[in-house]
């Protein structure tokens, strides 16, 4: 009987030896796999995370440069309407300008000579004039977009560092 149980012992060893080495191989292939997908489940969470900032940075992005344009059309509007109305004469052109006579000293009061008028630009520099304002409003506009392109893409930025 002893030999037996021996051999039903023995027999329960080679039987049970492979499938404790087996179960053993498929746990620590489930930990690698775990480890594998918790790795693969950060790495979606962060795409996901970057490309939901992505879409924020393009909507503001969009919207800046949606603001600046229609700013920037309105003030070239507004400088043709003033170039309209300069050119039929509804509207001046002034400059503030003064004119002492020539040989006269400051302490000769005027001998009841009166302005000839108010000074205005030549109508040749007029177009000068336009162009000058012109070339102001869009670099305006330029810097104002700039500013506010940088003012966005460094909160954006600042918003990318702490998640």
């Amino acid at each position: 009987m002893n030999r037996i149980l021996l051999s039903v012992i023995a027999a329960l060893l080679l039987i049970v030896g492979p499938l404790w080495w087996q179960v053993d191989r498929q746990a620590g292939m489930i930990t690698k796999v775990s480890v594998q997908r918790d790795a693969a489940t950060a790495r979606a969470d962060s795409l996901r995370t970057t490309l939901r900032l992505q879409r924020e940075l393009n909507a503001d992005l969009s919207e800046l440069d949606r603001k600046h344009t229609e700013g920037l059309s309105h003030a070239n509007a507004e400088l043709e309407e003033l170039r309209g109305r300069v050119g039929d004469g509804s509207e001046r052109l002034l400059v503030k300008a003064s004119c002492p006579a020539a040989g006269m000293s400051a302490t000769t009061g005027a001998s009841g000579v009166d302005d000839a008028g108010t000074a205005e630009l030549h109508p040749a520099a007029r177009q000068d004039y336009f162009a000058l304002r012109g070339q102001l409003t869009r670099t305006e506009a330029a810097l104002a977009g700039l500013q506010a392109y940088v003012s966005t893409v460094c909160r954006y930025e600042s918003r990318t560092e702490y998640q």
